[in-house]
């Protein structure tokens, strides 16, 4: 990371700059008008971790729209595709993994937002990550994959998440910015929403930077999930 230049309409003084990747999910185009939560998500976010002056690159389909470098891992969204491309979404993911963790320049973390998928070369990973957990985990299986995994830092977007697995290892709740009549994803980014981010991106990268053999898996202390369950 390289410190951060003084901007007193971000009010981030203090703060380093980070180079950020976002590993999106390719079932549908990244953008702010996204049907789907990872797709506006992953837009929102982008947009406003730039406007508090971090480097920002996004993996997803070419025909996304973002703020911050596009690598576009494929040539558009999978659900343009006849039903035969769809299943390639989880292949792209690791290849969208792939390409960010063989960067020249390394990125100081890499946050996931394409679900489960990705654990294993996340755990085998030198850079520190992390991933934001959209779907229910209400289901026994799913909910024994992600122990398997239980190392990871994750970050949940709903309460629900927090109590159905206190156990792994959260490191923070951020609900999924929305609007006041409940219906879509709000399309400002939020600042706040950048912040909190950075929050937990700077610790994930403080605990990898404390390992001096990046191959023994990282877990991220946090009694978070105690203190929110």
């Amino acid at each position: 990371m390289r410190p951060f230049e003084a901007d007193p309409q971000r009010g981030q003084e203090g703060r380093d700059v980070m180079r950020i990747a976002q590993v999106s999910p390719f079932w549908e185009e990244v953008t702010v008008e996204s049907e789907g939560a990872e797709g506006q998500t992953v837009a929102q976010l982008a947009r406003s971790l730039v406007r508090v002056g971090h480097d920002v690159t996004v993996f997803a389909s070419a025909d996304s729209c973002v703020t911050g470098t596009l690598v576009g891992v494929a040539p558009r969204a999978l659900r343009h595709y006849a039903a035969p491309k769809r299943h390639l979404a989880e292949g792209l993911t690791l290849l969208a993994l792939e390409k960010a963790l063989s960067s020249p320049v390394p990125f100081d973390v890499i946050h996931v937002h394409a679900g489960f998928t990705a654990f294993p070369l996340m755990r085998r990973s030198t850079v520190p990550v992390v991933a934001t957990v959209y779907g229910a985990l209400d289901m026994p299986e799913v909910a024994a994959l992600y122990r398997e995994f239980k190392e990871l830092p994750l970050v949940a977007t709903s309460s629900e998440q927090l109590r159905l697995c206190p156990d792994l290892n959260w490191q923070a709740l951020i609900p999924l910015d929305s609007s006041q009549d409940g219906g879509t994803t709000h399309p400002e980014p939020s600042i706040e929403t950048a912040v909190a981010y950075t929050a937990v991106y700077e610790k994930v990268f403080a605990v990898a930077a404390s390992f001096r053999r990046p191959s023994v898996p990282r877990h991220v202390p946090s009694r978070f999930a105690e203190t929110h369950a």
